[in-house]
Order: structure tokens, then C-alpha cells, then sequence
């Protein structure tokens, strides 16, 4: 079980790396705007300045970059306004220098925050696009004349290019989903896979850790199954996990918080989230039986189907999720070592 916790640290990682190439490859992107003297050619470089901070807020919605951008965003507005201004600053320029500023910090929150529903959303997305792009304009205002068909013109261009993205973007997330629920999905059983139990794991444990939730957790094991794979075939094995799984599921979707996966083989595991021990032992009997009613017919004859079952709640004790798993999994061994067909609770065997 250590080694399924394993991928996790690298996870972290990962998360650093996806936040910092972006990050880096606008600073450098700004260092190169914050060169320029000419505010037409800003303005026409400006097209990539904005879309990257589009994207990147869109795409990886972090509140980490609401701050860097409205950062950027003050050293943008000090920069222009006050050390290259060639024009009269006037009360009235400034104000709306000072809105730009504002609208820009205020909109990439927004953005960040609503980012799901502004990508499923085109109207939304050309509503925060224009807001967004325009709000860099103003930002700028007092230092120029500003060229209103200029700036039009380039937020028209900006659109064109945001839709493209906005496009491609869309079919690859579809893509993207696609291949996420199929990771997360037990091909056989339609179960959650063992995948998306060490994430619900973890996330569970760190939410009893933090004394948030109440946590247990049901492991269950199929009895004598490779018996049933060598004298009955492969195809009626995959039909028992079917059963077993269906059984499962039936008897814990009246269950508010619990969640069923295949995590390996014959083997399934429950994580039930404010549930303590007599409502698992209550489920995992109300499954045993289920489970015990279930007959199978081949062409061998018909043969029934028992199941072991460990339950354990989560204790202090427990010191990290490795050690809380072992428990429960020592307890669905001890059910198997002692006749199978059983339901032990913190060790102790309920059923008999």
C-alpha cells in the first residue's frame, strides 16, 4: 500500500513546475514590454501580454497570480504615468488610469474565481475577454494620445485570438475529461479505480486528521476467487466482480458520504466520511448478505459467493494513511484467516 501513496509527493512538484513556466514566461514577456518607448508599439505588443495573462488565469486558476498580475499591473501604471510621461497628466487621465488599475485587479479576481463558467460560457468569455484587454488600455491612458480606433481595432484582433485559443482549448479539454474519467473509472466494474481512491484517500484522512470528519473505511475482499477464475474461466470471474460490485453499490447509496472503489482485483474499499463504527458494521453486514444471496450459473453448475470484510475507524494511532489502511486490511485477513465470510470490526469478528 506504501507504494500507491508513492506518485503523490511528486504531485506538488508538478504543481510548482505548471505555476512557474507561465509565471516566468510573462515576467520575461514584461521585461520586454517595460522596454519599449513607443506606446503604438506597446499597444500592438500588448495583443500577447494580455492574452498570456487571459489564458494562464483561465486555464490555471490560482489566486497566486491575481496578485502578480495586479503587481505588474502598479508597475505598469507607475512606469508609464509618471516616468515616461512626455504628456500633461491631467486629474480626469488619471482617474482613469487609476479605474484601469482597479478593473484589471478586480477583473482577474473574478476571472480566476468564476473560470469554469467563463470557459462553458462564450458570452462570459468575449464579456471578461473585452473588460480585461480594455482595462490595460486605460491603464496607460495619461502617458498618450490614446488612438481609440487604434485600440478597438487591436482588441478586435485580441478577440479573433482568444476564440482560436478559446476553440482548440475546448476540444482538448473534452479530451482532457475524457481520458481523466476513464483513469478514475474501473473499465470492468464502472467502480471509481484505484486511482481515484489513493485522491479520496488522502484527501479523507487529512480531513480526520484535522478532526473536520469523522472517517472509517470498509475493505472487501472476494473469497476463494481465484478458485472460481481456474475452475470456472475468466469470463464468469468477470461477471462475479460485476455481481459483487453491483451488491456493493446497492447497499450504500442510501449511505450520505460513502464512496465505493475497485482498488485491486477482487478487492473493493469504502470511504465513509462522518460514519462511525456501528453504521459500517451496519453496512458492511447489510453487504455480506447481499452478497451471500447472490448465485452464479455456468455450465459447471451454479455456486454461491462469499466475501471477508475488514472495518476499521480512524484513531490517532493512525499516524499517516499508510498505517491506517494496514489496520483496516489486517482486519480483513484476520476475517480470512478465521473461515471467511466474515465481518471484523477493530479486530474483532461480529458476524458469528
Amino acid at each position: 500500500m506504501a507504494s500507491a501513496f508513492q506518485t503523490k509527493k511528486y504531485e506538488n512538484f508538478l504543481h510548482f513546475i505548471r505555476s512557474f513556466v507561465p509565471l516566468f514566461s510573462i515576467f520575461m514577456l514584461q521585461g520586454y514590454l517595460l522596454s519599449i518607448d513607443s506606446y503604438t508599439q506597446w499597444l500592438t505588443e500588448c495583443n500577447l501580454q494580455v492574452l498570456l495573462w487571459f489564458y494562464f488565469l483561465l486555464m490555471l486558476n490560482e489566486r497566486g497570480q491575481v496578485y502578480i498580475l495586479t503587481l505588474v499591473a502598479t508597475i505598469f501604471f507607475i512606469n508609464f504615468n509618471f516616468n515616461r510621461g512626455i504628456h500633461d497628466i491631467t486629474p480626469l487621465s488619471l482617474a482613469i488610469a487609476v479605474i484601469g488599475l482597479l478593473v484589471i485587479a478586480v477583473s482577474a479576481f473574478v476571472i480566476q474565481k468564476y473560470s469554469v463558467a467563463i470557459i462553458e460560457n462564450k458570452l462570459l468569455f468575449v464579456i471578461a475577454m473585452i473588460v480585461f484587454a480594455t482595462s490595460w488600455g486605460l491603464l496607460i491612458l495619461p502617458s498618450q494620445e490614446l488612438d481609440v480606433l487604434l485600440f478597438i481595432a487591436l482588441i478586435c484582433k485580441l478577440i479573433v485570438y482568444m476564440t482560436c485559443i478559446h476553440l482548440v482549448n475546448s476540444v482538448g479539454r473534452i479530451q482532457y475529461e475524457a481520458l481523466i474519467e476513464r483513469i478514475n473509472t474501473d473499465f470492468l466494474t464502472q467502480l471509481s479505480s484505484r486511482t481515484a481512491f489513493e485522491k479520496s484517500f488522502d484527501q479523507s484522512f487529512k480531513a480526520a486528521k484535522n478532526k473536520t470528519i469523522q472517517l472509517a473505511f470498509i475493505i472487501l475482499d472476494i473469497d476463494n476467487f481465484k478458485l472460481v477464475n481456474d475452475t470456472y474461466g475468466h469470463l464468469i470471474g468477470d461477471a462475479v466482480l460485476k455481481e459483487v460490485s453491483h451488491a456493493i453499490r446497492e447497499n450504500i447509496v442510501n449511505y450520505k458520504g460513502a464512496e465505493l472503489f475497485r482498488i485491486g482485483g477482487e478487492e473493493f474499499g469504502i470511504i465513509l466520511e462522518n460514519t462511525d463504527y456501528a453504521e459500517a458494521q451496519k453496512m458492511s453486514l447489510n453487504i455480506l448478505k447481499a452478497v451471500n444471496e447472490l448465485s452464479v450459473n455456468t455450465d459447471k453448475g451454479t455456486f454461491g459467493v462469499t466475501i471477508s470484510i475488514g472495518v476499521a475507524e480512524w484513531h490517532e494511532k493512525d499516524k499517516t494513511k499508510e498505517m491506517f489502511y494496514n489496520r483496516a486490511e489486517s482486519y480483513l485477513y484476520f476475517a480470512k484467516n478465521n473461515g471467511k465470510n466474515a465481518v471484523t470490526v477493530d479486530g474483532v469478528i461480529v458476524n458469528r
